[in-house]
């Protein structure tokens, strides 16, 4: 596909003009002249997007720039697939309005489409604290969804690497015209949320790929919109139901590519985790000597997923005095490691602080965590051990086992 390919870039908006103002700067500051058109489809809003918006897209891009004006706020697939339908660009660029784009985005992106066989690409986007929010979505054993490497350092090579995925964002989503006019467009039946993964799963039931360009970078301020996750569950039973037989667990898979292993909580919460023997060396390295913390934080830009690092530096901070240090180390383990043992102990930190009542939420997950639930959660994992074995999927039929011996193996020997 030729570099010079232009790109129509859609972007449904609802209220939220400066947000939506900032995203259009950034847009026209990062992007080469003449390569895009911008389809700016407004879901009806009634803020100063209603005098605005048409003004500065006017001044950015001139007759390159499109207000599609909604009667009403129908929701995202919807505005999406209403600037699909005036695109004119060979490929289509949806992308959210609380995004910010960076120099050198679009080149990496259009690349990709050399590749017949993509469906789908999407950059690299970080939150603006420089961490990664999205490289790609995975799904857990009980097919829960999740982004893959949340909360890992911009900069970090294993964001940035090619890997198979069974889907992406539709915050900033690309594709060519004809695939998204053939899959349907988003489909309409979701209520703002889950249709990129609908999308996701009917290119790939046409044979085609999903891909992130990791060196393209947008930075995603991420669901600003009031109300975002109101229907996950609602949507998340429609993906089901439309694609359920298609849908496979991909995370322990997706970690081992990168060295990486899966763990399965108690109560079925699974993140990523050093290999034993990695985490081991790092903490026999450390034993002993005298606890340097800048050594520590530039130990953990380069291991994330260090556990003895981030429980290092939590305990340290502690023993220093600086509580607040300490929490918000803590509360950065959480992020990657949502086990009871860093729970409870933020948790106590916490009560130190007076900032207890600040996170109920993390008090009922203690709660739950600490509660003997094998008898509630024992039948899933059965269910998914069975899904493994009956795919052929030995590696996560042993992780399933192991849950069993851990936690269940009183009533599910013979199961």
């Amino acid at each position: 596909m030729s570099e010079t390919a232009r790109v129509s870039v859609i972007i449904p908006v609802w209220n939220l003009w400066k947000m939506t103002a900032a995203c259009l700067q950034s847009l026209a500051g990062h992007t080469p002249a003449g390569l895009v058109e911008v389809l700016a489809v407004d879901n009806g809003s009634d803020d100063a997007t209603l005098t605005e918006l048409e003004p500065l897209g006017r001044a950015l891009w001139g007759g390159a720039f499109r207000r599609v004006r909604l009667p009403e706020n129908l929701g995202f697939a919807k505005a999406c697939n209403a600037g699909a339908r005036v695109a004119t660009a060979d490929l289509l660029f949806f992308l959210n309005n609380d995004t910010t784009l960076t120099p050198g985005w679009l080149d990496p992106l259009i690349r990709l489409f050399d590749d017949p066989a993509l469906g789908a690409a999407g950059p690299l986007l970080l939150y603006p604290d420089g961490t990664v929010q999205h490289c790609g979505i995975y799904l857990t054993p009980f097919l829960r969804v999740g982004h893959l490497y949340e909360h890992f350092p911009g900069a970090h090579p294993v964001p940035r690497k090619a890997r198979p995925l069974q889907a992406i964002t539709g915050a900033a989503m690309m594709l060519r015209r004809t695939v998204f006019q053939d899959c349907g467009g988003f489909c309409e039946e979701y209520l703002n949320g889950f249709e990129d993964l609908d999308l996701c799963c009917s290119l790939r039931h046409k044979g085609l790929k999903v891909a992130v360009a990791g060196q393209s970078v947008v930075y995603h301020h991420a669901s600003q919109t009031p109300g975002r996750f109101e229907n996950d569950t609602r949507n998340g039973g429609l993906l089901l139901r439309r694609w359920g037989q298609s849908l496979r667990p991909d995370l322990h898979y997706l970690a081992a590519l990168d060295k990486y292993r899966m763990c399965i909580g108690p109560s079925l919460s699974c993140w990523t985790a050093l290999s034993e023997s990695r985490e081991q060396a790092l903490n026999a390295a450390c034993a002993g000597r005298e606890f340097d913390e800048a050594a520590c934080r530039a130990l953990l830009e380069q291991e994330p997923l260090w556990l003895g690092g981030r429980l290092l530096l939590m305990q340290r901070l502690e023993e220093q005095g600086q509580r607040p240090a300490a929490l918000a180390a803590g509360m950065a383990a959480l992020r990657f490691f949502p086990q009871v043992a860093i729970q409870s102990r933020v948790l106590r930190l916490a009560r130190k602080e007076g900032w207890h009542d600040a996170l109920p939420s993390l008090i009922r997950n203690v709660q739950t965590e600490l509660e003997d639930n094998a008898d509630r959660y024992r039948p899933r994992v059965l269910e998914a051990r069975r899904r493994a074995y009956a795919g052929g999927d030995m590696a996560l039929a042993g992780l399933l086992n192991a849950w069993l011996a851990r936690y269940g193996a009183g009533k599910a020997q013979g199961l």
